[in-house]
């Protein structure tokens, strides 16, 4: 039998964790605001003054952004993964139980709702873990070049 405060500080774990995503999610809006706004200024100083253009900023555009989102989508693909192994072992769970011939017992039917109850929880906790790490990388490169330009700026 599932612990119903257990249950419900799980579910509140993963609340906090969605909103935590949903912040450091603007956080990097902010942080990408603030780069496209640097690195445009660089470029349109580049386009009138060639010779004195920061060309190591333009190199790591692309790279910064391929390893990023390369991170991010390994954190999806993990995380995905364990997601799918759940729901497997879930539904080999109901399909052992729907397919013994017989009426399940009572003590089944109890640990088949304390498999599914346990399985609802750590789908849930699960998801807001998978955004969360999705979202890392991307956050941290963008406000990390929102420090570094925001440095040499002054």
């Amino acid at each position: 039998m599932i612990d119903p405060f257990t249950a419900w500080s799980r579910m509140v774990a993963a609340g906090l964790q969605m909103q935590t995503n949903w912040l450091r999610g603007m956080e990097t809006l902010q942080a990408s605001h603030s780069v496209i706004d640097a690195r445009t200024g660089k470029m349109r100083d580049a386009a009138s003054a060639p010779m004195q253009a920061d060309f190591a900023e333009f190199a790591r555009m692309v790279p910064e952004k391929v390893e990023a989102f390369s991170r991010s989508a390994r954190a999806v693909t993990r995380d995905t993964l364990a997601m799918h192994g759940a729901w497997t072992a879930q539904m080999q769970r109901v399909g052992l139980m729907m397919l013994s011939g017989r009426v399940p017992t009572l003590a089944e039917t109890s640990a088949l709702a304390t498999h599914s109850a346990e399985y609802a929880l750590g789908a849930i906790t699960a998801s807001a873990r998978l955004g969360g790490s999705a979202l890392a990388p991307v956050h941290r490169a963008a406000t990390g070049n929102a420090r570094r330009l925001k440095r040499a700026k002054r």
